[in-house]
């Protein structure tokens, strides 16, 4: 690797020629980069989601484990404003998989509910063409979650205010999946950084996480210049959740993966995690293996109207 040690022995000899002969990338390598979203107004995202959860009942003397597997697309439309804010509207397009209930297999596409599973059609119907707003300032830094009403809408038009909490809850969480494991600094290949968080899940309560990352590389992927950072970390319960629900984090909980950053685009291109949780339900440990994969499949400019 070409590095400013090199550089400066070589600086008296080849002063005019050395930005001309040495590669872009290399150079690309030594210099900070920022690696924060920025979301690009008159813009549809269209990002394609696999996940595979495996459950292990057998842990808690069920017959069999549960696992599942959805594919979700989902659509992220970016509007800028007067004010410089940027408003990228998320929608949960469709939804596909199959799941193993009591024994038997079930598949499902949101496109045609009308033979799926009870309980997988109230589960699929709560989700797709959900909507939301995440609002952003002229810098790129997050500000809120907005317009998140659709998420807890109901049959009957009355939203409890829990609802509406868990609501926001949900899109937030959304929003951070998509910065897992991005720094708050700029930063060159070989850095290493520390990210603590506390994450607010619906069902299981407040989650303390820490992530250790390191930018291992800049890579070409899908024709363009990409930062390649790895992490892995734990999760840990807020203390103040034990006892209080029925299903919370257990100690020994980790998660690791990677995520492409796309230089130019300023997204995340190609995301793959997986996660290794404990669940504490009803006082038993249920192990949990999650592995998540996000791709950007599309990224189209808006026609003018």
């Amino acid at each position: 690797m070409f590095s400013f040690s090199h550089l400066s022995s070589l600086f008296s000899a080849v002063i005019a020629t050395v930005s001309l002969s040495t590669p872009l990338d290399l150079l690309a390598e030594e210099v900070p980069q920022s690696l924060r979203l920025r979301w690009l107004p008159g813009y549809i995202y269209t990002q394609e989601t696999l996940t595979e959860t495996t459950t292990s009942l057998t842990a808690i003397g069920k017959p069999e484990d549960q696992k599942m597997k959805v594919i979700q697309t989902t659509l992220i439309d970016v509007v800028g404003h007067e004010s410089g804010e940027k408003r990228a509207k998320v929608c949960f397009k469709s939804l596909t998989g199959e799941v193993s209930l009591q024994g038997k297999k079930h598949t499902f596409d949101s496109a045609d509910l009308s033979r799926a599973d009870p309980m997988i059609k109230a589960s699929v119907g709560q989700s797709v063409g959900k909507t939301f707003v995440l609002a952003y300032g002229p810098d790129d830094q997050f500000i809120e979650v907005r317009d998140s009403s659709s998420l807890s809408s109901s049959p009957d038009g009355i939203v409890a205010l829990d609802q509406i909490a868990e609501a926001k809850q949900v899109a937030d969480l959304y929003r951070r999946s998509l910065e897992m494991g991005l720094p708050k600094m700029a930063v060159k290949t070989g850095d290493r950084w520390t990210a603590q968080e506390s994450v607010d899940f619906p069902s299981a309560g407040m989650v303390h996480v820490e992530l250790h990352a390191k930018m291992d590389a800049i890579a070409d992927y899908a024709g363009r210049r990409h930062a390649k950072i790895t992490f892995e970390g734990e999760m840990k319960r807020a203390n103040d959740s034990v006892g209080t629900r029925m299903v919370t984090l257990g100690n020994g909980s980790k998660t690791f993966g990677q995520v492409l950053f796309d230089l130019e685009y300023g997204s995340v291109s190609y995301g793959a995690f997986r996660a290794d949780i404990k669940l504490e339900i009803g006082g038993k440990i249920v192990p949990v293996r999650q592995q998540v994969t996000t791709r950007l499949v599309s990224l189209v400019k808006k026609k003018a109207s």
